[in-house]
């Protein structure tokens, strides 16, 4: 019996387990989920530091006003002065470098007159002025990133400040895909009477990688039994997810669910109240390996891939995945089936008056060219014919 849409993700998400971890460098670290904490093993910045180039000096010698102070040092970014600030002394000191030992405030170059050995300061200058305290950014010991944290830009930063070059992560899940069908050739290769390209091989190869799986095998099976048992068995050797289009209908040509439950799956659903997409299947082993059986129509494949496998890549990873629905005005009116969840392909604009969709071209399964430039999945209840024009409509956007 079919499940609903909502139904069918929280029985993904409940099988769907995070993965173990494995440690990468930081260049290979982007978008994986940090899978332990991060503490700070030293203060950052290590040590106080002048935020301007200009010279340290000590505040009370400016207290009247003025001072003239005798140069005994200079202090670079990546060096010490070496030498220690003292009651009519200054150093010259450059952006980021330590704050020599004695002082306690940095005066701008702008500031001040440079005259042979001595410089001239205009002006009272507060103690710690334009001085970086060490830890002010980040104090030794404590818990900077929280595991689970998917690692963007600015975190691969904060971990190289930590020192954690190779920081533990989530691994990746491994996964498999296995075409169906006769009638499948590849691009480039004569096409028989009969026959059609695969485009699902690639398009979903693509989707995988976008969504952070590692794609170790990309197979294909004819319309045979034994032989999709056999190729199926073969592709699940040391994987994570196994997803197989086509074939999981009920022609006499359609084999993969026969397939897995020899291979010792169970199907947790088996079609889910939805359009396009309805044949849609879950199942899982005893050794948790997850498999999805899409549909063998483009569109279908890639819409219950982002509805279904989506969700159950970022569990597997460690990301938090929570789905925020929005509420847009269908600018045109948006097609639906009496007792299934009819998903539209739209592109979006936000106006005035919130977010607004339209539909792309047709909207058959078979219309692969009805995904090109979406950015919002429109979905359309199963107690409507249509959504019209002006109305309300629940979205979702894609990434």
């Amino acid at each position: 019996m079919a499940v609903s849409i909502h139904e069918a993700r929280n029985a993904v998400l409940e099988h769907a387990a995070v993965l173990g971890s494995e440690e990468v460098g930081l260049d290979e670290a982007l978008g994986r989920a940090l899978a332990e904490d991060a503490a700070a093993p030293n203060h950052v910045p290590p040590f106080d530091a002048s935020a301007m180039d200009g010279y340290a000096i000590l505040a009370a010698d400016t207290a009247s006003g003025a001072a003239r102070l005798e140069l005994i040092g200079e202090a670079k970014a990546g060096s010490e002065a070496g030498v220690t600030v003292r009651t009519g002394t200054a150093v010259r000191i450059s952006t980021g470098a330590p704050v020599p030992d004695g002082a306690d405030a940095i005066v701008p170059q702008e500031q001040t007159t440079a005259e042979d050995a001595t410089v001239v300061v205009d002006g009272v200058v507060p103690v710690a002025k334009h001085v970086r305290p060490a830890g002010e950014d980040i104090l030794a010991g404590s818990l900077v990133i929280h595991a689970g944290s998917v690692l963007g830009p600015s975190e691969l930063g904060v971990l190289a400040s930590l020192n954690i070059p190779r920081p533990m992560v989530v691994r990746r899940p491994r996964v498999a895909l296995a075409g169906t069908g006769d009638e499948l050739t590849d691009p480039g290769k004569p096409l028989a009477p009969g026959g059609i390209r695969d485009s699902n091989g690639p398009a979903l190869g693509g989707a995988v990688h976008r969504a952070g799986g590692d794609l170790v095998a990309r197979v294909r099976v004819g319309d045979d039994l034994e032989a999709t048992v056999s190729v199926l068995r073969a592709a699940l050797r040391d994987v994570d997810m196994l997803i197989t289009t086509g074939g999981v209908s009920v022609g006499p040509h359609d084999h993969v669910r026969p397939a897995l439950k020899r291979l010792g799956f169970r199907e947790v659903f088996a079609g889910v109240k939805l359009k396009p997409g309805r044949p849609t299947t879950f199942a899982i082993n005893e050794e948790g390996t997850l498999v999805f059986a899409l549909p063998g129509n483009p569109v279908s494949a890639l819409m219950a891939f982002r509805l279904f496998v989506v969700p159950a890549l970022d569990a597997m990873l460690g990301r938090e995945r929570v789905v925020h629905p929005t509420m847009a005005t269908a600018d045109e009116e948006l097609p639906g089936a009496r007792g299934r969840t009819t998903i539209v392909r739209c592109r979006s604009s936000l106006q005035d008056d919130g977010w607004h969709v339209r539909p792309t071209r047709s909207q058959d399964s078979h219309i692969l060219t009805s995904m090109l430039g979406i950015d919002a999945l429109a979905l359309v209840p199963g107690d409507r014919d249509a959504i019209g024009a002006g109305e309300p409509v629940e979205i979702e956007f894609v990434a």
